[in-house]
């Protein structure tokens, strides 16, 4: 099955087979991240620390202030819903690889030690690289079980789930229902690693994103909007 996901991958998009996922623009030129600190706080009674850890096409693609950003919403909706605080912050991988996850986590365990959950997105590159699912799982564990030795007593962890990759616009019919297939397979591997930890939850892709295929534009509020409703929807579920 890997050898001929592989294959169908490898053709259509073989050029930028790792820029050319979900969030992908047609106009490349336009590629965007923010440059101003992956970090903020949103006031209310009391402070809850919030990580979030991953590829930062899930976090920030496409916008040009991390107010904008997946994490930015997410606490805002948090402390919408919870009238405390919400201080939030990002690392993301350089790779945009879950292999490199576990080695992040230990460099921040001072400020784990101070959260009360830490986010993971992470997968879409993966799948399109074609990473063996269960390669895929030890790192996934790897980074729980270094998240859990760094978080609190009472800290979680949540872990949002690769989206329907066979919905994205930006790739070729072929290239997506093999990136659905793959991202399923990870998705699997996912919810078996929650499913041995009571602090670890897995939250699904939100359907209101997945109605119609998506041909990102090169406008923020297009990945704004995006990010409103992915951040609002792991809020719910935090």
């Amino acid at each position: 099955m890997r050898a001929a996901v592989h294959a169908v991958i490898a053709g259509p998009a073989r050029i930028g087979r790792i820029g050319e996922f979900f969030f992908r623009r047609s106009d490349a030129a336009f590629d965007v991240f923010p440059d101003d600190a992956a970090e903020g706080t949103v006031r209310g009674v009391g402070t809850d620390r919030v990580w979030f850890v991953g590829e930062r096409g899930e976090l920030s693609l496409g916008v040009r202030t991390h107010e904008l950003s997946l994490p930015a919403f997410f606490a805002r909706r948090r402390a919408a819903r919870s009238g405390r605080g919400t201080a939030w912050s990002i690392a993301s991988a350089p790779s945009s690889s879950l292999r490199q996850l576990p080695a992040i986590v230990r460099g921040h365990r001072e400020l784990l030690r101070e959260c009360e959950l830490a986010v993971v997105m992470v997968g879409i590159t993966d799948a399109l690289r074609v990473m063996p699912p269960e390669r895929w799982e030890q790192h996934l564990r790897d980074t729980v079980d270094a998240l859990l030795d760094a978080l609190p007593p009472t800290g979680r962890v949540l872990l949002g789930e690769i989206p329907p990759l066979d919905n994205a616009g930006s790739l070729s019919r072929p290239a997506r229902v093999a990136a659905g297939v793959h991202g399923q397979a990870l998705n699997a591997r996912a919810r078996s690693v929650a499913d041995d930890h009571e602090r670890v939850d897995v939250v699904g892709f939100p359907e209101e994103l997945t109605r119609s295929v998506w041909r990102p534009e090169a406008e923020e509020h297009r990945y704004r909007d995006t990010y409103a409703v992915w951040g609002a929807h792991l809020a719910a579920h935090a």
